[in-house]
């Protein structure tokens, strides 16, 4: 299974981050409406989050109402990522970043060190996003192009990922589970349909958790 998402890649904010909005209630008094930022969002999150670990499992059966979960460590991925009090998403050491005016990434590059035996200078994988609209974006890089459709919470309905020159295509759906009390997915379920070109489609599943911790 291969996507491009924006989940599974560091990515930071350069701008000066979003405040909430300033609403009044019914009798006039000024009150914060959701707190969210251009990075919460891409990360399906909202409120003053401090940090996200996200727990993957890979080998899931579902068992009627139930999902069996294999727990080893070779079939799970754990990946926290982190941000600041204004919901700017705080960088890892070798990211290179590219925004558009509206502080939007638009460019991702890993510049992490090769190894040097192996080969010289530096990584350079990049990821390209176009913003098509708040609820979909456009992702290409890494030989492959993909489409990722969000709600209007932000959480990722699905994605559809197309190679560039060949190969398997996949679309994933996901389905949520449980949230937690800030509105924040903690549980999600996704189907994964798999199709080499001219073969029959494949159909597995991953298990998602998350564990948000926020600023007081």
């Amino acid at each position: 299974m291969k996507l491009i998402p924006s989940i599974l890649i560091t990515l930071s904010i350069a701008t000066a981050g979003c405040s909430a909005p300033v609403v009044a209630d019914e009798e006039g008094e000024a009150v914060n409406a959701r707190f969210e930022s251009a990075d919460l969002s891409l990360f399906e999150l909202h409120g003053r989050v401090k940090s996200a670990t996200k727990t993957t499992f890979y080998k899931v059966t579902p068992s009627g109402d139930s999902l069996a979960i294999d727990t080893i460590a070779a079939n799970r991925l754990v990946t926290t990522i982190y941000f600041d009090t204004l919901g700017n998403y705080v960088p890892r050491r070798y990211e290179r970043l590219k925004r558009d005016n509206e502080g939007r990434i638009v460019r991702w590059e890993d510049r992490k060190p090769n190894l040097g035996k192996l080969h010289g200078g530096f990584l350079k994988d990049t990821l390209g996003y176009e913003h098509v609209s708040p609820n979909v974006v456009k992702s290409d890089g890494m030989s492959d192009f993909a489409i990722t459709v969000y709600d209007d919470n932000h959480n990722i309905v699905g994605q559809y990922t197309d190679p560039i020159v060949g190969g398997e295509q996949t679309a994933c759906f996901n389905v949520y589970r449980e949230f937690d009390p800030k509105g924040n997915w903690i549980k999600r379920f996704s189907v994964w349909t798999t199709q080499q070109p001219g073969g029959k489609p494949h159909i597995s599943y991953t298990a998602e958790e998350r564990e948000i911790k926020y600023y007081r």
